[in-house]
């Protein structure tokens, strides 16, 4: 960072961080934090001059990411559990869309003097399901800890099969 020629490139990747947040403590239940946390961002470096889609995208496989907000290690429901939510809560209100719509001059838009919700219960539900059977690309050794440069793999085993809904469209199964 401090003899980076690319200075630009380190800024962005600063004010990324500040948007797409992870924090050290939030990577407790990961052995070498601090590696996690330095493998991010490089996720944000690689993708600072990249285009949104792409940014999410890395963003949203990264081991830190993805133990951050619990998409690592989410599964589909069976017997009393659901998959967690809380990646496909944040997604929305955090990196994308936020809590509320609005109008072209970035005022909230009403609807019976109320602001008008983006999502609903059931948008981040469903999204929940789409976003599971992630996990880390290698084993969970703390020895190896090239995991942590490499994007979350998926498993089809623990993802939700079928097809989904959210936010007015759909996936095919």
């Amino acid at each position: 960072l401090m003899s980076a020629p690319d200075v630009l490139r380190q800024r962005v990747a600063f004010a990324l961080s500040q948007i797409f947040v992870v924090s050290i403590e939030g990577l407790g239940a990961i052995t070498w934090r601090n590696v996690a946390a330095a493998a991010y961002m490089d996720v944000l470096e690689k993708n600072a001059f990249g285009n949104f889609t792409d940014l999410l995208k890395a963003v949203s496989l990264s081991p830190a990411m993805g133990t951050y907000l619990n998409m690592k290690g989410s599964v589909k429901a069976s017997g009393t559990s659901a998959p967690d939510e809380n990646y496909a809560r944040e997604v929305m209100q955090l990196f994308t869309i936020g809590l509320y719509q609005l109008n072209p001059d970035g005022s909230q838009k009403l609807q019976n003097g109320k602001p008008i919700e983006t999502y609903s219960q059931a948008d981040v539900s469903n999204l929940a399901t789409i976003l599971t059977g992630w996990n880390f690309a290698s084993s969970d050794d703390p020895t190896a800890l090239g995991y942590f440069n490499q994007a979350m793999t998926h498993n089809a085993s623990q993802f939700t099969a079928g097809a989904k809904s959210y936010l007015g469209g759909s996936i095919a199964g």
